[in-house]
């Protein structure tokens, strides 16, 4: 009879340890499981903005390539060329405090 009251109370230490590591890992496994969901969905949102941006970036490099007008207008906008016969005329905005704190004292009088 002792022996058979050693050995339940061997498994029933046995069995509430099992339990209550399970429940220390088990909450923890849960909030990481969580974590990591919303981790994973975040990346995958970002991928698919780039996936959309390299798509993009795609058809502007092809258009390069191949399209003589997107080359020339690639080339006026950002280097600001113009063909000989051409004239360029420049408005600026002067309501932008930026671009009068940058213009020099003496380029407007001189412009005159």
């Amino acid at each position: 009879m002792e022996n058979i009251l050693k050995l339940l109370l061997g498994f029933g230490f046995i069995i509430l340890v099992s339990y209550l590591v399970y429940q220390i890992f088990d909450e923890a496994s849960s909030d990481t499981y969580m974590y990591l969901t919303a981790e994973i969905a975040d990346v995958e949102a970002g991928n698919a903005k780039l996936r959309d941006t390299n798509d993009l970036l795609r058809v502007r490099i092809e258009a390069l390539r191949s399209e003589p007008r997107a080359i020339e207008r690639k080339v006026r906008d950002e280097l600001g060329m113009a063909r000989p016969d051409e004239v360029i005329i420049l408005l600026r905005n002067f309501e932008d405090p930026e671009a009068e704190a940058a213009e020099p004292s003496g380029a407007a009088d001189s412009a005159d």
